[in-house]
């Protein structure tokens, strides 16, 4: 008795299961790419609580542990920041602007970074009742009352996205890549 074996180089695709395996892989890329936003994120907001947060507060946060042990911070809340907004906000206006001289698109991104930073406290703190950067409220150097950002970031905003925009060519190339790696 012989079995009726078929092997996988012999199955003909049609349109449909054609389609079917480009929207799969698309959907692939794009959690790829959403994870690796959110991973970089967070790792960024990490780095920054330990080096450079003082710095733009103009004052001592209260810490658990001794600087020594650069012990930095981040809150899960920042997740669908990093994520949905790079992907969904970020990704298509840096493509949009990516010809511009580098001096202007230093200033757009410093002033979209504020920008969204202000509407995300704001929409947090109407949802959830606080946003995860409250501490900016404590600053001298804080935009409106409830210091939704700081006068001292906006530079530094500008220099974020500046290096997203090498995060964001490398993360698009290698998920196009991942086609190569499919089961």
């Amino acid at each position: 008795m012989t079995a009726n074996k078929t092997h996988i180089s012999t199955v003909k695709f049609t349109t449909r299961t054609r389609s079917i395996n480009l929207l799969i892989m698309n959907t692939y890329q794009i959690i790829f790419e959403i994870t690796f936003f959110v991973f970089f994120g967070l790792t960024m907001e990490i780095i920054f609580s330990v080096c450079g947060i003082e710095r733009c507060l103009g004052k001592k946060l209260k810490k658990q542990t001794p600087h020594k042990y650069l012990e930095g911070f981040v809150s899960l809340y920042m997740i669908p920041i990093h994520g949905l907004g790079v992907y969904f906000l970020y990704k298509p206006f840096f493509y949009w602007i990516s010809d511009f001289p580098i001096s202007a698109r230093y200033v757009i991104w410093a002033l979209a970074f504020t920008k969204c930073e202000i509407i995300g406290g704001f929409i947090y703190k109407k949802i959830l009742g606080f946003y995860p950067w409250d501490y900016y409220k404590e600053s001298k150097f804080k935009i409106f009352k409830d210091g939704y950002s700081l006068w001292t970031l906006i530079p530094c905003w500008g220099i974020a996205g500046l290096v997203l925009e090498k995060y964001v060519k490398l993360i698009t190339f290698l998920s196009s890549k991942l086609s190569e790696f499919s089961f």
